[in-house]
């Protein structure tokens, strides 16, 4: 009895002990914790780093909406998940991973973020990044090379222009964008974006580059050009101007150890690595624009809305004809504005004319028409005039322009006019022709007559049969051809897979002179510019921004080899540290470099991935 009562209150001890474990189990696992931290508290002015914000205890916090960090650009990157089992007990994370490029120097303080997930408010710690202003002053202290604050704008920026501040609808308005670089290294740099609401702009022309003194700092400038025209009037905001580029830094190497001093240090480990890219996006300041409409006093009667500083030619061939014959009349409008306004000029008159409608064509800074008339008579002694009305937008006012009015000789035409009676009076009298048998009606042959065989039948020679399939084969081949040609000109996917081989080959026959001449520079930007577009066109993806970060991320997962997966990346830095360091790549190097070009090239044509 004493046993029995001895083992039901273990039992019962046991059991209490379970659930107590349950409940702080269930307890422990709600409870979240939310911490914050960066992969460095140092860096450089053009470098960024990573703020990492996890929580500890699940997987399924979705990404907090941080607030703007001061001195900071940051770009939400992406999640990173992990479990784990210590000891027979789980634990979870989600890890929201921020790039944060610094846009000026100084010490600056990190959060702390409020993050509010099922009812329940989660803060984190508070974090410091010191921001310097050159890789040179790595292992200094920081009270040693005190300056004044260096802002990543100084460096690197964009200015918008607009070649006027207030103009008529439809005026053309020259637009310059232009971005300054000094002591930063930027490539990939895309092409501008700004807002234009309210106005119709176009393509940008070839980016021109060229250097610039500001404030007694020479800087590398990028600019681009177009021109746009408003809509509508009113006051509008024009921009800002976006522009999206990689800025290539050189990383802060670590002290040297007497151990380094022994046994030497890798130069491998200060050749490759040694720079980073870090993406960035650099926005200009807004424009306003004034937009006045047309006046309406002293408008042309013919002004069809043309705007600019025109002039008007008029010419005549041939200046002489017969009655019958055409004049062409060339009406040639020529100087600076909106050319998509300008239509073609009116004649005053054309009686005695019979007129077409004029075909146009733009060359250059001119507009061409040409008028096709056909005088009807030879009494007709001059050619009629043509008037051009414009609206001169440099001075404010409506202009006209009549040419014309000149000499034309037409002659009498020696041609008869044959006149085709398709009714005739009833009582007219009749032509009666005398009609020739045997050649004017056949008649019909009664008996056909003794038939003969005339040689074999065409239908049973086995060539004429051959031949048949002839137009069937075409008739495939031309279907063929066109599904092609259609397929290749909706699906971009499908004609940029094809086009990439062949625009491989063409470069990597560009790098081969550049090796053949020992130009280093363009030899490396010939191969990074090859493998880049290969990829971009292999697999359907935009080339423009493309590193070998983003590269190796891209092709992870399309089941390629590792090793060939780290050779590829391995030509990105390759082509990267060529810029930077010239110098340090002898000739024997850029031909194992296109080697390498070669055989990753021809191994991603062989994987069907």
């Amino acid at each position: 009895m004493m046993n029995f009562r001895k083992n039901y209150i273990t039992t019962v001890i046991n059991y209490l002990a379970f659930v107590f474990v349950l409940i702080a189990s269930a307890a422990y696992a709600k409870e979240i914790n939310f911490q914050a931290s960066v992969d460095t508290e140092v860096i450089y002015l053009g470098q960024s780093t990573q703020l990492q914000l996890q929580f500890q205890g699940s997987t399924d916090v979705p990404a907090p909406d941080i607030p703007a960090i001061d001195g900071f650009q940051a770009r939400y990157a992406g999640p990173s998940t992990m479990m784990s089992i210590v000891n027979g007990r789980m634990s979870s994370s989600v890890t929201h991973i921020y790039r944060l490029v610094p846009l000026k120097t100084g010490k600056f303080k990190i959060g702390p973020f409020s993050f509010q997930h099922e009812g329940d408010t989660y803060t984190s710690n508070t974090l410091t990044v010191e921001v310097l202003d050159s890789a040179s002053n790595a292992g200094v202290p920081a009270e040693q090379h005190q300056k004044p604050a260096v802002n990543l704008g100084d460096r690197v920026f964009v200015k918008m222009r607009a070649g006027k501040k207030s103009a008529y609808i439809n005026e053309i308005i020259p637009l310059t964008i232009t971005l300054y670089v000094n002591g930063i290294g930027v490539r990939d740099i895309q092409y501008p974006e700004y807002s234009h609401e309210g106005f119709s702009g176009g393509q940008f022309d070839k980016p021109g580059q060229y250097q610039e003194t500001v404030s007694g700092s020479v800087y590398d400038v990028v600019e681009f050009k177009t021109s746009l025209f408003a809509t509508n009037d009113g006051t509008y905001q024009l921009g800002p101007a976006r522009i999206k580029a990689n800025i290539v830094t050189r990383k802060g190497r670590s002290r040297r150890s007497h151990m380094d001093d022994f046994f030497g240090r890798d130069p491998f480990d200060d050749f490759f690595g040694s720079y980073e890219t870090s993406s960035v996006e650099l926005k200009s300041e807004a424009l306003s624009l004034k937009v006045l409409p047309l006046p309406v006093a002293g408008r042309p009667g013919d002004f069809k809305g043309a705007l600019g500083k025109f002039d008007f030619n008029l010419e005549v061939s041939p200046p002489e004809v017969k009655a019958g014959d055409p004049v062409t009349l060339k009406m040639i409008i020529s100087g600076n504005g909106n050319f998509d306004s300008v239509t073609s000029p009116v004649l005053k008159q054309h009686e005695g004319f019979k007129s077409y409608e004029p075909q146009a064509k733009q060359e250059g800074n001119r507009k061409i028409f040409e008028q096709v008339l056909i005088p009807m008579t030879d009494t007709i002694k001059e050619i009629p005039a043509v008037s051009f009305s414009f609206f001169n937008t440099d001075r404010g006012e409506y202009q006209t322009i009549i040419r014309g009015g000149g000499p034309l000789r037409v002659l009498k035409s020696d041609r008869t006019e044959e006149v085709t009676i398709l009714d005739a009076p009833e009582n007219s009298a009749r032509t009666v022709v005398r009609e020739k048998f045997g050649r004017d009606i056949i008649y019909i042959k009664e008996s056909p007559g003794a038939l003969t065989g005339q040689g074999r039948y065409l239908y049973k020679n086995p060539l004429f049969l051959l031949l048949q399939i002839v137009p069937v084969l075409a008739l495939v081949g031309v279907w063929m051809m066109h599904r092609r040609k259609e397929r290749l000109s909706t699906d971009i996917g499908y004609a940029r897979r094809l086009s990439a081989p062949r625009k491989a080959r063409n470069g990597i026959h560009e790098a081969e002179d550049f090796l053949a001449k020992n130009r280093s520079g363009e030899f490396y930007d010939a191969v990074f510019k090859t493998i880049r577009d290969y990829i971009g066109n292999r697999f359907h993806v935009p080339s423009g921004g493309m590193t070998a970060d983003s590269a190796g991320d891209l092709l992870k997962d399309k089941g390629l080899a590792q090793d060939m997966l780290s050779r590829l990346i391995h030509i990105f830095r390759e082509c990267d540290m060529a810029r930077y360091a010239p110098s340090e790549l002898g000739r024997d190097k850029m031909q194992g470099t296109l080697t390498e070009l070669k055989e990753i090239i021809d191994y991603l044509e062989r994987h069907k991935g």
